[in-house]
Parts: structure tokens; sequence; C-alpha cells
């Protein structure tokens, strides 16, 4: 494995912007030594930056709704948790481990929800393991 530090992740992303991107790349770094914005010391706060500026507020709402409504219906568990974990990487939603076993939980379907509930879990991957068992 590599070692990358923060600084390094930010310049190797930007290396890959084109058209418009590049622009927007070129004056943020000009900013930024301007002072005139705050540096990009690691990768999420280039993810931050970039949500900000070319992701419209309306996409995060309905991501927001999509998992609110996301349950297994006649999907398989690891076909339902693919969705339901790509819908919380767009979101961002990444540290929060207990919310994401929650919601993982409600959206499965009733008679799996029921069995997984009798068990202990620490963590969701463990969970997702059980779920796929039972199922």
């Amino acid at each position: 494995m590599y070692k990358v530090t923060e600084d390094q992740k930010v310049r190797l992303a930007s290396l890959v912007f084109l058209d418009y991107a590049i622009q927007w790349w070129e004056q943020t770094v000009m900013d930024i030594g301007l002072k005139k914005r705050p540096a990009m010391v690691s990768w999420y706060d280039l993810k931050a930056c970039m949500r900000t500026r070319f992701v419209p507020p309306p996409y995060r709402k309905e991501l927001l709704l999509k998992l609110q409504r996301l349950h297994q219906g006649h999907r398989t568990v690891d076909e339902y948790f693919k969705d339901l974990e790509t819908t919380f990487t767009k979101i961002n939603m990444h540290d929060n481990e207990e919310s994401k076993i929650a919601r993982f939980v409600s959206g499965l379907r009733r008679e799996i929800q029921d069995i997984v509930e009798l068990y202990e879990y620490s963590s969701l991957k463990k969970l997702v393991h059980l779920a796929i068992t039972v199922e």
C-alpha cells in the first residue's frame, strides 16, 4: 500500500479535472493564494468544496428522500445493501454506524427484520452478513 498524504490526494485528484472543473480549480488555487478562501489540506476539504460548487442543493434533498423510502422489497439483502451503501456514499454519510444500522434494519423485509432483531451485532458488516444468512 502506498503512503499518500492528504495534500498529495488533493493534487492527484485535481490532475484529472477537465473543462470547467479545471478552470474552477485554477481560480480556487488563486483564491487560496490570495487568502480569499481557506486552503484545502485534505481530500475531504476538496470533496466538500466540489459538492458546494457542482452539486445542486435539490440533489441532496432527493437523495435524502430516496434514503427514507429505500426498502429491500423483492431484492436480495446484498442488492438492497449495495443500493443503501451507494446512497450513503452519495449523501456523504460515513461516520454514523448506529444510524446506518438502524436504517438498514428498518428497510429489510419484515420476516428477515424480525429474525435479525433477535441477535446482537456490533457492526453493519456483521449485520449484513447475518441478514444474508437469514435470507
